[in-house]
């Protein structure tokens, strides 16, 4: 059972084989990135990134032994269900069913603000783990309780989970404190639900023995600096939808190059990590979030925009039916459609054979020592952005007209 799994894999190993598993790391303990002495990475850093990164690992280096202590006093079956099942909130796929939905529902401003926070807070968070290259907590002792092996093939410091779950949960105070339709008792409690939702994800990657302190802050800090510039971009600027017009055809160019040139730029690790991957969807869903607004206002104007939605109207059924129908067009374009053809197209522009990450991407077993990373492939780079760009272009262009044509 995944929630139960000893391993630094999330293969599922019960408990009963922790003295299995100890002796197996015991001979394989460079499994997981960031865990090589520190003239591994001092032969691959710069003198200063390589100081930064000495100066950090004072905070991790024994960390693993205090949070066994906190995990074996605090852990229980149920306990595991729950936070293995909750972390999934901060997980990609998450985010691509749930994030659209505002703005099936006539709130496309709370939309946008959800994919600047969470975009920018993965870019920053992905950037800084590739930089720093600092280790997550040592299993064993501890326990990864996950669903997903995935995220335990990632550095430590800054958990992204936490940066995505800080800044989500100050928006929406934001719109708590901002809002003249909530009576105060309704306040409270919605107050009550977001500390709550903030305190799971947070704590959970703790408790899951995915995180250490140092993960945690750092990743509230990004969600903080990442609140605050959306905040400030709102609230001093006179920056909107609508004003995406004032810059002509140069508005989608210059948000194409913004993104492409924070991807190129992005920091390359000594070893071998997927987090990449999602800072290149997220910036890929920005720029096309930004350029389908600016196509949509060009050509639609204000109620393409703003999709129209009124709850005594749609009532549960109609409701549910918009979503089903938005959410089955943003997984066909995908899962389906938008992969094969975006890669096809590139295909034919040039012959790029670098792996985007360690040779063998996808396919490394933790019984060997983690690959050193190898470079990215533009194809394999621009593949992934185009079609997260498409995800968002098919919930601003399609969704409405689609919604439109069925009644929905």
């Amino acid at each position: 059972m995944a929630s139960r799994s000893r391993s630094g894999t999330g293969s599922g190993v019960t408990l009963e084989k922790l003295d299995e598993v100890k002796t197996y790391q015991d001979r394989h303990p460079y499994a997981d990135p960031g865990n090589h002495s520190s003239e591994h990475f001092k032969q691959r850093m710069s003198p200063m990134r390589f100081k930064m990164r000495s100066k950090l690992t004072k905070y991790t280096d024994n960390q693993s032994t205090t949070l066994y202590k906190w995990q074996r006093k605090f852990r229980g079956p149920l306990m595991d269900k729950y936070f293995a099942y909750t972390s999934l909130m901060g997980s990609h796929m998450f985010y691509v069913v749930m994030v659209p939905m505002p703005r099936w529902l006539g709130y496309s401003n709370v939309c946008r603000d959800l994919v600047y926070i969470l975009g920018y807070s993965i870019y920053l968070s992905g950037f800084l783990k590739d930089y720093w290259c600092l280790p997550r907590p040592k299993s064993p002792p501890l326990t990864r309780v996950t669903l997903s092996g995935y995220t335990t093939q990632e550095y430590g410091a800054p958990s992204s989970h936490t940066a995505n779950a800080t800044g989500v949960t100050l928006l929406f105070l934001w719109y708590i404190y901002e809002s003249d339709a909530m009576s105060l008792p309704w306040k409270l409690a919605a107050t009550l639900g977001a500390f709550f939702y903030y305190f799971t994800l947070t704590l959970g990657r703790i408790y899951c023995g995915m995180h250490g302190l140092l993960d945690v802050f750092s990743g509230a800090l990004i969600g903080v600096l990442c609140f605050v510039g959306r905040w400030a971009a709102l609230t001093f600027t006179n920056f909107d939808a609508a004003s995406m017009q004032e810059w002509g055809i140069w508005f989608p160019v210059a948000s194409m190059g913004l993104g492409l040139t924070l991807l190129f730029k992005h920091a390359r690790p000594v070893d071998h990590c997927p987090c990449f991957d999602d800072s290149v969807a997220f910036v890929g869903v920005i720029c096309g979030l930004e350029s389908s607004d600016w196509l949509s206002w060009t050509l639609f104007g204000k109620p393409n925009y703003r999709v129209y939605y009124d709850w005594s109207e749609f009532g549960i059924f109609l409701t549910l039916r918009r979503i089903l129908v938005g959410v089955s067009l943003v997984l066909i374009w995908k899962s389906v459609v938008g992969k094969k053809l975006i890669c096809t197209a590139l295909g034919l522009v040039w012959d790029d054979d670098r792996h985007l990450y360690a040779h063998n991407h996808g396919k490394i077993s933790h019984k060997m020592e983690v690959a050193l990373f190898s470079g990215r492939s533009r194809t394999e780079l621009l593949c992934r952005f185009f079609l997260y760009a498409g995800v968002a272009a098919v919930v601003v262009l399609v969704c409405p007209s689609t919604f439109r044509f069925l009644g929905v």
